[in-house]
């Protein structure tokens, strides 16, 4: 029987097209092209003289070869990386998912950098916490900020997590708008101020978030219409005084001369940013890492968090 050699690329390219069941999604993921994953995943099926996939142009899935192949796929990915991993010096480099490089996690990253000296670090960007999931669990990735507590306990028994961060909320309104004047407003007078977010494709764990404070505090929140960009959500606002948006105080915000921020106080709605990796799989840096980030943790007096959030913090 003639001997396979494995092409750990086109594993990698397999194992990710096969998680997310999407070619696009899969190579993204990998930062290619979705031609070039396609290639790859081609020459693996016929290096191993079988289809893994069946596809059409809806869906993706497996074939029952696909299905028998995927746990040793993932098993041989994990030995190659910490057969590399091996040969490397301790401060080998962490890959960390920051969501989006405007969010509050890349400012983070770039404190943590300027703390700590030589830190290799790599950053990626998979939008959202259950995306990072799949390349935490296979080892594409060490670490991921985001809403822990927004997880099924199913995938909150896989990880370990550390609160790094509650970035407090604040709205964005117009120069025009009513509000612009007040550098600061009580969070129960939100009441009745018409407040636009759009969720459509937005983080589902931020979407989450937004309905539960809605819900909490009576507040009329329209989440119509797609969450395209931050330059197009700023870029809306500065030309409909007539609502308010929100967003987190620690983001890096466009340049723009027809917004302002103004605080939420009394209490302040704070969004919760932790930091997950594998659970019992911490990179060795992350220690170093937890305590560079951790130095911008706002404290808990007067901020309000969701139930959901506050339970899962023990607070």
């Amino acid at each position: 029987m003639k001997q396979v050699e494995l092409d750990m690329a086109q594993v990698r390219a397999f194992v990710a097209a096969a998680e997310e069941l999407h070619f696009g999604r899969a190579a993204e993921r990998l930062f290619v092209s979705q031609q070039a994953l396609s290639k790859r995943v081609g020459k693996l099926e016929e290096s191993l003289g079988a289809r893994l996939f069946d596809r059409t142009t809806q869906k993706v899935e497996l074939t029952s070869i696909g299905e028998q192949f995927l746990p040793h796929a993932i098993e041989a990915l994990a030995a190659a990386d910490a057969a590399v991993a091996s040969i490397k010096s301790v401060r080998r480099t962490v890959r960390i998912d920051v969501l989006d490089e405007r969010l509050a996690p890349m400012r983070l990253v770039r404190h943590a950098l300027r703390r700590l000296d030589d830190l290799p670090i790599e950053v990626s960007m998979r939008h959202g916490l259950p995306n990072a999931l799949p390349a935490l669990r296979n080892g594409e990735a060490d670490a991921a900020f985001g809403r822990v507590h927004s997880l099924p306990a199913a995938n909150l028994a896989e990880v370990d997590h550390r609160l790094v961060l509650l970035e407090p909320l604040a709205l964005l309104v117009s120069t025009q708008h009513p509000l612009a004047a007040a550098d600061t407003i009580r969070l129960p007078d939100l009441r009745g101020v018409p407040l636009w977010v759009p969720i459509g494709g937005a983080v589902g764990e931020w979407a989450d978030f937004l309905r539960q404070f809605a819900s909490a505090w009576d507040l009329d929140l329209d989440f119509s219409g797609p969450s395209l960009s931050l330059d197009y959500l700023v870029d809306e606002i500065g030309v409909r005084p007539e609502v308010a948006t929100l967003v987190g105080s620690r983001m890096e915000m466009p340049s723009a001369d027809r917004t302002k921020v103004v605080y939420i106080v009394d209490p302040t709605p704070a969004y919760p940013w932790s930091l997950v990796w594998p659970r019992g799989r911490a990179h060795s840096l992350l220690p170093e890492l937890l305590a560079a980030f951790r130095e911008g943790l706002t404290g808990l007096d007067d901020v309000w968090l969701t139930e959901q959030d506050r339970i899962g913090l023990g607070t």
